[in-house]
């Protein structure tokens, strides 16, 4: 009998250790990551009515600083959302950048998976999408060009899981139907600006591109890379030099990808945030 009764008592401790090891283990539900988004967005917007920010690209120099001021919106959903005051003015949508909040829970809920991956030493959510139809019904217009239609194949997007902040954003795409395209973007360095928190530097990688040029149209392209280095050799020196200290390192890149499709990399900072003002 006692024997019987050690099994037993070894059985139930192993029954109840399994069952709280499944516990521990068991990822999040699609519906109960998409709520604690939308509570996380909730509170980060309480204390926010506006919000203006400044924008650097590239270390400055070529591209001009661009600054965005956005008003809090509500949707008829009841959920709280930051869109541009002045949509007519060329600003920068930098809530696009890191995916409004609205199509984040679309994203989530429609997930293929949802895991836990180690990210740079962060716990994170990898959440992976490969509903093209719902990838397809997002708002896009960030990602247009020009008589080029893009299809999301698929998107992968890593959320930290003590915060909620989304750190990474990786997406596939066809482009007119046989030719791929991949833009992967991190986010770093959050600062908290009454409550709401922003990525203050934002790195993004366009891989691809080249393949979505003819041969003939990569050796225009050539050919002016060309000509350009004509015109900077006939400058006076110091107007050459301030001129290759802006334009030298987009050149080279743009070379390389040129030759190796090594894909286009642009950092984005933000230099000035103003909230309520």
């Amino acid at each position: 009998m006692r024997v019987k009764k050690y099994y037993k008592t070894v059985f139930t401790a192993l029954l109840i250790t399994l069952l709280f090891s499944g516990i521990s283990l068991a990822q999040p539900s699609a519906d109960r990551l998409a709520e604690e988004m939308m509570s996380k967005n909730a509170e980060w917007l309480s204390d926010v009515e506006t919000l203006t920010m400044t924008m650097q690209m590239n270390e400055g120099g070529l591209i001009p600083d661009m600054t965005t001021r956005y008003v809090k919106k509500t949707n008829e959903n009841g959920t709280p959302y930051l869109d541009i005051e002045n949509e007519d003015d060329m600003e920068m949508d930098f809530s696009a950048m890191a995916g409004s909040v609205d199509q984040m829970v679309e994203l989530i809920r429609g997930a293929e998976s949802i895991t836990e991956e180690s990210l740079n030493g962060m716990n994170t959510y990898k959440i992976y999408v490969n509903d093209r139809e719902l990838l397809q019904s997002l708002d896009q217009s960030e990602m247009e060009m020009e008589e080029m239609e893009i299809v999301f194949d698929s998107a992968t997007f890593w959320i930290e899981t003590n915060n909620m902040y989304v750190r990474k954003i990786f997406m596939e795409q066809t482009v007119e139907g046989d030719q791929n395209m991949s833009m992967e973007m991190n986010l770093d360095d959050y600062e908290v600006h009454s409550s709401y928190p922003i990525p203050m530097v934002m790195t993004m990688k366009i891989g691809g591109i080249s393949s979505q040029f003819s041969e003939e149209e990569m050796a225009e392209a050539r050919k002016a890379m060309r000509e350009m280095e004509k015109q900077l050799s006939q400058m006076p020196e110091g107007q050459r030099e301030a001129i290759e200290r802006q334009l030298k390192p987009q050149m080279e890149q743009f070379e390389r990808m040129l030759e190796s499709d090594e894909g286009m990399t642009m950092k984005m900072t933000v230099t000035d945030v103003k909230v309520n003002e």
